[in-house]
C-alpha cells in the first residue's frame, strides 16, 4: 500500500446507504479489510488468501464474499488478479477535494451500484418487530425507577 496517500476521507452519505446492499456478514468483513488496505481512490492490491488468513476463514468464503460485492457493484471485477477496485463513491480519498476531482475526471469509470441508495431504508420484511410498535428504549435512556421497598431475603434451607 502506498503510505504517501493514505485515504482518510470517505463520502459519509453513501456509507449510510450501505445497509441497503444487504451484504452477508462475511462480505461486510471482507469489505472492511479492503477499505483498510486501499490506496487513495479505491485500488486495493491484496490476494484472497491474505484476506482469508486475516479473517480466519476459507479462501472459498472470501471468493463468495468478493463475488457478492461485485454483484452489488461495490467492487469492480475488471482488474488483474490480486487487485480490486472499490466503487469510486465508496472509496477513500486524501480529502474532499481529491474525491471531487477524482469523480469529475473523465477517465474515472463510475459504474452503477446494484442496491437502493435512496434516503430511507425500508424495514426488513424478515424483522418480526416491523409494524408492531416495538420500542427498544421505551424510557428514552432514563434509569429504571428503584423499587419502593426492598424484597425480603430468605435463606434456603
Amino acid at each position: 500500500m502506498n503510505h504517501d496517500n493514505v485515504p482518510g476521507f470517505h463520502n459519509p452519505e453513501i456509507w449510510e446507504t450501505l445497509p441497503n446492499a444487504r451484504l452477508s456478514p462475511t462480505a461486510r468483513d471482507v469489505l472492511d479489510v479492503l477499505t483498510t488496505r486501499q490506496n487513495a481512490g479505491g485500488l486495493v492490491e491484496i490476494r484472497q488468501h491474505e484476506i482469508a488468513k486475516r479473517l480466519g476463514i476459507s479462501q472459498a468464503a472470501v471468493s463468495r464474499a468478493i463475488g457478492q460485492l461485485k454483484d452489488k457493484g461495490i467492487l469492480d471485477g475488471r482488474h488483474r488478479q490480486g487487485a480490486v477496485l472499490i466503487h469510486p463513491l465508496l472509496a477513500g480519498y486524501e480529502s474532499m477535494t481529491h474525491m471531487i476531482n477524482h469523480l469529475q475526471d473523465p477517465s474515472t469509470f463510475v459504474w452503477p451500484l446494484n442496491f437502493p441508495t435512496g434516503d430511507m431504508r425500508p424495514p426488513r420484511v424478515s424483522d418480526a418487530r416491523s409494524g408492531t410498535g416495538f420500542d427498544p428504549d421505551p424510557d428514552d435512556g432514563e434509569d429504571a425507577p428503584l423499587p419502593d421497598t426492598r424484597p425480603t431475603l430468605r435463606l434456603a434451607g
